[in-house]
Parts: structure tokens; sequence; C-alpha cells
């Protein structure tokens, strides 16, 4: 298969600083899905389109989703181009990437949406792609700690954010990244919420109920 069956080129305008550049993206003939995790982990055969998600401005830094728009005020620029930008090497993160690659473009981009006040749950999903990455890689105790800051961005959202209507995916999610920290008691928690809640999808009350029994086995075997 050629590059240019593989890749595209969108272009993009860095909310930011203006800049036009050009960022490459996985064509979604390209796309082949191999296995999902219980946290909806995917591997791919052949590219990985996760290590192109998040856009990097060449100019000054600012990295961020397609899917987010943050409000970003004169003052804010300002400031950014002050604090961060000034000190930005000119990193080029718009051609293929490495793996290693894309955890340093997801790390910009968990420090951007908090620099600018990004929702809780924006951060959250940005910090489980890490986690996400560094499994990958197969860095255990990397992959736990940013497990941990998504949940705590995560159930931040949860707890604070009445706009959330994602019918049990959220508490869900959080309640399987509980399990996978081995922390059984919270995972529980969170899984009971999907089937106490009405409006839930049958499918997020079949998966938790489905991740609660596993949590009991594996709180049986390890017993």
């Amino acid at each position: 298969m050629f590059l240019t069956d593989i890749f595209y080129e969108k272009k993009v305008r860095c909310p930011m600083c203006e800049t036009d550049y050009k960022t490459k993206k996985v064509l979604s003939k390209a796309i082949k899905i191999s296995t999902v995790d219980s946290d909806f982990y995917t591997t791919y055969e052949g590219p990985n389109p996760n290590h192109y998600l998040i856009n990097v401005c060449p100019g000054c830094g600012y990295s961020f989703l397609d899917k987010t728009e943050p409000k970003l005020t004169k003052r804010r620029k300002h400031l950014y181009q002050e604090e961060v930008a000034s000190r930005w090497g000119g990193h080029d993160l718009t051609g293929g990437r490495s793996v290693q690659e894309a955890l340093v473009a997801a790390k910009l981009a968990i420090f951007c949406a908090q620099y600018v006040e990004e929702p809780s749950r924006t951060v959250g999903g940005l910090c489980l792609q890490a986690a996400w990455l560094y499994r990958e890689t197969g860095h255990r105790a990397e992959e736990e700690r940013f497990l941990r800051e998504a949940i705590e961005f995560y159930v931040h959202a949860y707890e604070t954010d009445s706009s959330i209507e994602d019918s049990g995916r959220l508490p869900f999610l959080i309640g399987e990244m509980y399990r996978r920290l081995g922390e059984r008691n919270e995972a529980v928690r969170y899984y009971n919420r999907v089937v106490a809640d009405k409006n839930a999808s049958p499918k997020f009350v079949r998966k938790a109920r489905e991740q609660w029994a596993l949590s009991a086995e594996e709180h049986r075997r390890s017993g």
C-alpha cells in the first residue's frame, strides 16, 4: 500500500496564532480495526489513526482535537504568546508520527486544554488517549498514571456537568478504568450507577453487568 493510500493532508488554521498549516490524517479506507479493549482502546491492522487525532501548530505549538472549539480571548492569546509560544522550539509534528511522537502531541494537547480551561471531560479524554498510547508501548506505570488523571477529570465532569448525556458510557468508562487499576470497590460503584440509570443504553447496562461479574471473579482469584 502506498502512502497516498493511507494518509491525506488536512488543512488546519491554528485557533491560537491563526497560522495555516497542513497535517497528516489517516484515510478512513485505510483504518482496519483488529481488537477493542473493554475501555475502548483499539488496536489496528496498519496505521493507527489515534496517532494523528491531535493537531499541533508548528508555529506556536498550540495542540488540540478537531472537535474542540476553545473560547480564546485576546488576553488569553496574548498570554499564550508570551508564556508558551515564545519558548516553542518549532517542532514539526505535522507528518508521519511514531507512537512516541503521538505521545508528545497528546501531552501538548493536555497542557493546552488546561491552559485555555477546556471542560474537564475534554481533558479527561486526552489523558485517556495518553494512557492508551502508553499501553501501546507497554509502559504500564505511565499508563496507570494517565488512567488516574483521566479518572480525576472524568469524575469531575460526571459530577458537575449537567449537559452530559452519554447513555451510561461515561460512568461505565470510569468504572472500567478503576477496575484496570485494581480498585474494585470504586469500579463496582460506577458499574452500579450505569445499571441503576433508567436512561442508560441497554448496551452499557449489559457491559456494566459483565464487567461487574469480571471484577468479582478477579477479586475471588486474588483472594
